[in-house]
C-alpha cells in the first residue's frame, strides 16, 4: 500500500467515525431520523466543497495544486456516494476498526 493511499484510509476511517458520532448525538438530542441528518451532511458537504473551490479559484491561492472543475467533482462525489452506499459490509473482523475495549 502507497504513502498516499495509507493516508487516504486514514483519513476515510477518521470522517467517518467523526460522522457517524456527531450524527448519533444529534439524533439522540433532537431526535430527527437519519435520512433527515444525512440530507443535512449532503447540504453541508456542498457548501464545503463551494467554499473550497472558492477558496481555489485563483492559480496561486494555494499550492496543493487542485483545480476544481465544478460538473467532473460533482459527478465524482456523487459517483462515490452511491459506490459507498452499495458497498457490502466486510465480514472479516481482522478488518473492522476497533471501537472500544471490554
Amino acid at each position: 500500500m502507497s504513502e498516499f493511499e495509507r493516508r487516504r484510509q486514514q483519513a476515510e476511517t477518521h470522517l467517518k467515525l467523526q460522522m457517524m458520532k456527531e450524527m448519533s448525538e444529534i439524533m439522540r438530542r433532537t431526535g430527527l431520523p437519519p435520512m433527515v441528518l444525512m440530507l443535512e451532511a449532503a447540504r453541508a458537504l456542498g457548501t464545503i466543497y463551494r467554499e473550497t473551490a472558492e477558496a481555489h479559484c485563483e492559480t496561486s491561492c494555494c499550492p496543493c495544486g487542485w483545480r476544481p472543475q465544478e460538473a467532473r467533482d460533482l459527478g465524482r462525489l456523487h459517483e462515490t456516494l452511491c459506490e459507498a452506499s452499495r458497498r457490502p459490509r466486510s465480514r472479516w473482523l481482522g478488518g473492522m476498526q476497533v471501537l472500544g475495549n471490554a
